[in-house]
């Protein structure tokens, strides 16, 4: 083992996800000494989509990154169509609807969007990024946090003002500080997996507006990430990879045919020739006590991890980041004598991602069913939301972020009553 000797920053961010990086692009140029660690060798690809919604992108815009963004494969969602198990319309929720700066949802592959930015953050000289680096431990003092890392020299030290985690849903940051809350998985998991489309595909095969199938018990999700590139996410009940793996692939392929006839082949052709390769993904809920503990500071999924079915994980890391960086500022242009200036972020945020989990709750006990009895109804309430312009933009708005409007317990009952109306 081999040690360095201590090394003076302003922040230390542990994790380059979308959270440290937007915290970062808000606070370079002022003059702080930013540390970021992430365990990876580098940002690349992960077969992954990403959706970033109005919120993100107005984000984005503060920190001039749209023209980038535009710049990399990526598509704009203008709508998502809602299905049933059997490919019947539901509904359709459509950001053109809203009006405002961004009437649509960008999809693409996060690792492009966290490439440009951390390019950018690497021309700071007051940023530095060490990857291959991986968090051991904290300790806090009356100088601030030293923070301990190791890489493929050895163990190493640094210090630093405050501590910010970035470091996800298994957070080392908040095992190590033992932030008091409850860290739960989810009982289903998702299957995850991106692919080409050849450009003489037919059309309902290169049709890219998002599809989102709900059926008894199963859920598949496909949506454009550039024009000719899609991603799916398939549902696996109860997490069980072993039935579904025992099914084989031409078992999945088939299924995957039932709702979109020609896809199952063309994946196939593509390269998907074993289900037991396709990654699984487990679904994480992040709901603590506290985000702060004197000068560490949790954001992103460390702090409020939730279900994607509100496709809010990049958003509201990223509304962390832009809430957090004029306070971090101020904390450490002459407030360091007060770590509760901290909490201020803190409490301004929590009560937007404590509605979103309940949010989400309630969305996965309802979609994820295969209860006989529910599944009718779930589609009948889709349906009325569909023929009720004022309940899908609620529905919209809130999962769009630009503003927070759950249906209440009559909305419910009037989609009830209007998705029983033909």
């Amino acid at each position: 083992m081999t040690g360095e000797r201590s090394l003076e920053w302003d922040i230390i961010i542990s994790g380059a996800g979308a959270g440290g990086l937007t915290l970062a692009s808000y606070l370079a140029g002022r003059g702080h000494r930013i540390l970021v660690l992430d365990p990876r060798m580098g940002i690349g690809p992960i077969r992954r989509g990403e959706l970033i919604q109005p919120l993100g992108l107005g984000i984005l815009e503060e920190l001039d990154l749209l023209e980038e963004l535009w710049s990399l494969p990526h598509y704009r969602n203008e709508s998502f169509r809602f299905l049933d198990g059997k490919g019947n319309l539901l509904m359709r929720s459509r950001y053109d609807s809203l009006g405002g700066r961004f009437p649509y949802a960008v999809s693409l592959e996060p690792h492009l969007l966290d490439g440009i930015m951390a390019d950018r953050l690497k021309a700071d000289p007051g940023v530095v990024f060490k990857f291959g680096c991986r968090y051991r431990s904290h300790r806090s003092g009356a100088e601030g946090i030293t923070v301990e890392w190791e890489d493929a020299q050895g163990i190493r030290t640094a210090r630093s003002s405050v501590l910010v985690a970035d470091d996800g849903r298994r957070s080392g940051v908040r095992e190590n500080g033992r932030f008091p809350g409850k860290v739960m998985t989810y009982k289903d998991s998702y299957l995850s997996w991106s692919f080409d489309l050849p450009s003489d595909a037919p059309p309902f095969l290169l049709e890219p507006e998002g599809r989102y199938f709900i059926g008894r018990g199963k859920i598949f999700f496909v949506f454009s990430v550039s024009p000719t590139r899609r991603y799916f996410l398939y549902m696996l009940k109860n997490g069980d990879r072993h039935v579904f793996d025992s099914r084989g692939t031409k078992g999945f392929l088939d299924e995957i045919e039932g709702w979109i006839p020609g896809l199952g082949n063309h994946l196939e052709a593509s390269g998907l020739t074993d289900v037991t390769a396709v990654p699984e993904m487990r679904v994480m809920k992040v709901s603590l006590g506290n985000w702060t503990d004197g000068r560490v500071v949790l954001l992103g999924d460390a702090a409020h991890a939730m279900n994607p079915h509100v496709a809010q994980g990049r958003n509201q890391a990223m509304e962390d980041a832009r809430v957090l960086a004029p306070i971090l500022s101020g904390f450490l242009n002459g407030g360091a004598r007060n770590p509760d200036l901290l909490k201020g972020y803190e409490r301004f945020r929590r009560p937007v991602t404590e509605s979103l989990h309940r949010l989400a709750d309630e969305m996965t006990l309802v979609w994820n069913t295969s209860n006989p009895l529910v599944v009718p109804v779930r589609e009948r309430v889709f349906r009325g939301i569909g023929r009720r312009s004022e309940l899908e933009k609620k529905i919209v708005r809130t999962i769009s972020g630009t503003s927070f409007q759950p249906l209440t317990a009559w909305d419910k009952f009037k989609a009830l009553w209007y998705g029983a109306v033909h």
